[in-house]
């Protein structure tokens, strides 16, 4: 499910803007943005984790080569998958369907998540059993790419969470791949199931009781990656969710949906790492003492763990080791879910009933409010 209800309805044509229009005398002519490197944050500690429409390229080409030509660097495999990460199921999929990379499977994002109206993370063994399903091992390299940045990011937290070692991040996405004139296919690609059993990375994750048993303690930093107005409870951003607000103690480090100018260039790359840090830094997450590490844990959050896990995704590029997805997020910090055949207003057959986190609101956490 996407992030947010907005994002949900997010027309790709903003992420495709980058496409400029170039007007001459012989008319509007589409311009080629530049081949980028194979890794366009090579001067990252984990550079290898986000790659080129150029080294995925360099993948293809190497498999159509029956494996004679050199393979792109850092690929040490012989066994690969290229997901196309997008809230829809296959026959619904309209962008994959319109053209892909050439092997592209599509994963419908709801897959890893249990259902409206909550759309959290499965359980272990859920996910475990839909990645088996895409035809992907622990050792498989695995290659992700979205429409919507924050789904492919999504995507990419939930593989490494889940146990796969070699996950990367397609900087740009299909609109790069596409701009520069790489070659595409409308073909259904359909998987061949393979069995996935893994060991969970459960330092990668923050659940409710980690947060709630830290959240007084001075030893970690609550990074809210969500929009100011949701920041200060102005709204929740979702249409199934209804109480505002945020954590108390979080930080805004900005709101990190698909085109935040905090986040991505205007074509739709990846800003790069160290501008984010360094902007979250001013804003009082700091890296000062210890080389490869935030002063205190870092916890990224947002409504559901979209928005987060992008955030999540800059510094793990920059070899942090002590921060957490809290997938969760604000839904699962404030909001259980019931069914109930006579509950109606934003969730029908669902009530929503406030936990027993505190909640602040307000610009300045003005007020606290706890059940």
């Amino acid at each position: 499910m996407a992030e947010a209800v907005d994002q949900r309805i997010h027309s790709f044509a903003a992420g495709a803007s980058f496409m400029v229009l170039l007007w001459s005398t012989t008319g509007c002519q589409k311009s080629r943005p530049e081949t980028p490197p194979f890794f366009p944050a090579r001067e990252s500690q984990n550079y290898e984790s986000l790659v080129s429409a150029t080294w995925v390229k360099a993948l293809l080409d190497f498999q159509q080569a029956s494996l004679q030509s050199s393979p792109p660097p850092t690929y040490r495999n012989n066994h690969f998958v290229i997901l196309e990460a997008s809230w829809a199921d296959l026959e619904k999929a309209k962008e994959y369907r319109r053209g892909h990379i050439p092997g592209a499977i599509h994963l419908n994002t709801d897959d890893l998540e249990n259902g409206h109206p909550r759309w959290r993370l499965r359980s272990n063994a859920e996910l475990h059993q839909v990645i088996g399903q895409h035809g992907i091992r622990p050792e498989t390299t695995v290659i992700v790419y979205g429409h919507q940045l924050v789904a492919a990011a999504r995507v990419w937290w939930v593989l490494k969470y889940a146990g796969v070692a070699d996950v990367r991040l397609l900087d740009g996405g299909f609109e790069i791949w596409d701009a520069l004139g790489y070659p595409q296919e409308t073909i259904v690609q359909i998987p061949v199931p393979v069995t996935f059993n893994a060991l969970v990375n459960s330092n990668l994750i923050a659940t409710t009781e980690h947060v709630r048993s830290n959240l007084e303690s001075q030893r970690l930093w609550i990074a809210d990656a969500r929009s100011e107005a949701e920041y200060n409870g102005n709204k929740s951003g979702y249409k199934y969710l209804d109480c505002k607000g945020r954590i108390p103690t979080s930080i805004a480090i900005g709101d990190a949906t698909d085109n935040s100018p905090l986040y991505t260039t205007s074509d739709g790359r990846l800003r790069e790492p160290r501008e984010v840090v360094a902007q979250w830094q001013k804003q009082g997450i700091l890296s000062m003492q210890t080389p490869g590490a935030f002063d205190r844990e870092v916890i990224f959050y947002c409504g559901g763990g979209w928005r987060s896990s992008l955030a999540f995704f800059y510094a793990w590029l920059l070899g942090y080791q002590n921060i957490r997805n809290y997938s969760d997020g604000w839904s699962g910090w404030s909001t259980a879910y019931t069914p109930d055949p006579m509950a109606n207003g934003s969730t029908p057959g669902w009530k929503q009933e406030r936990t027993s986190n505190p909640v602040i609101t307000g610009a300045n956490g003005g007020s606290q409010l706890a059940d």
